[in-house]
């Protein structure tokens, strides 16, 4: 007698999932290293948030950059429960950590490789004057992603590129606060000499003191152009320029219409839109004219709209 085996009642081989199985709350849930990012999104109700359908990308801190941010804040665990989220809620308030979080959210799913220059990005936080979404600067550096400069109130991509099923999570060092039209033109590193200006003359405190602003910010490269003629300013003279600059009151790009607009220096610059309906300049008192480049980086307080040459009040 002989037999012989059947080796078709085995089990067929399953292919494993070709991509990801997870969103990413469930990612930052399994991820020790996000445990009071989790907390925090829990405490404020915004798990579903970042569960939702996509594409998404949340720039995670990590414990390391809130147990920072805690300290930073004098914050202590006064219920000794371990975390410190409680406290950072009833010190802030529940609203104000609500939108520190969803500045760290944006509606499009951005691979670190898709940053090769300076973008920004509109995320889900919208403490802004009418509610717009604040904007988050990122850009490419030494092998990684600096996300609002990278130091300070910005932080550094330490792992990139952790896929989910509804976007992508970079996990960062820092937490990043919410920016002020200040914090934009610092975190910036071709509006430096506009930052250099403006603490030279002393004003940081004055316009972070505005409730609603529009800022052109000149470029770097627009300083430079006049270099001269900046190095022979008074204080005075330099803060009649720089407040030149200025309109006390949001405008955004939508917003714009031609004419005379008095800025905080108390005279006026004169805005045109070009026959393509897209590009904006901006004339100063002496007939010179800058084109904008740049619009709609959102802050706090107001917004910024980059152009190419500074503009001359009458001095």
């Amino acid at each position: 007698m002989t037999s012989c085996d059947d080796d078709d009642d085995e089990d067929p081989q399953v292919n494993p999932p070709a991509g990801p199985t997870q969103n990413i709350a469930e990612l930052a849930v399994a991820s020790p290293q996000f445990s009071i990012l989790v907390e925090a999104l829990t405490a404020t109700g915004l798990v579903d948030a970042v569960a939702a359908d996509g594409p998404m990308t949340v720039f995670a801190p990590n414990n390391d950059a809130f147990n920072a941010f805690f300290d930073q804040a004098g914050l202590t665990d006064d219920n000794n429960d371990g975390s410190r989220v409680d406290e950072a809620a009833a010190a802030l308030g529940a609203d104000a950590i609500s939108q520190l979080l969803l500045y760290h959210v944006v509606g499009a799913e951005i691979p670190a490789a898709a940053v090769t220059v300076q973008t920004y990005v509109s995320t889900s936080s919208t403490s802004s004057p009418n509610g717009d979404p604040l904007s988050l600067l990122a850009e490419p550096a030494n092998n990684t992603v600096l996300v609002n400069g990278g130091s300070g109130k910005g932080a550094t991509v330490v792992a990139a590129d952790i896929f989910a099923t509804n976007g992508v999570i970079h996990e960062i060092d820092g937490v990043l606060e919410l920016p002020s039209v200040v914090d934009h033109a610092i975190f910036n590193s071709n509006l430096s000499a506009l930052v250099g200006a403006v603490v030279a003359a002393d004003l940081v405190e004055t316009l972070e003191g505005f409730e609603a602003i529009t800022v052109f910010a000149p470029l770097n490269s627009a300083f430079e152009a006049i270099q001269s003629t900046v190095d022979g300013l008074t204080v005075e003279q330099l803060t009649s320029v720089l407040t030149y600059h200025v309109v006390a009151a949001q405008v955004r790009a939508e917003d714009i219409t031609p004419g005379a607009v008095a800025t905080v220096n108390s005279q006026e610059i004169t805005i045109a839109i070009l026959a393509d309906d897209v590009t904006v300049t901006v004339t100063d008192a002496n007939d010179g004219v800058s084109t904008v480049v740049l619009t709609n980086v959102q802050g706090t307080n107001g917004v910024v709209h980059v152009i190419d040459a500074v503009l001359i009040p009458v001095l």
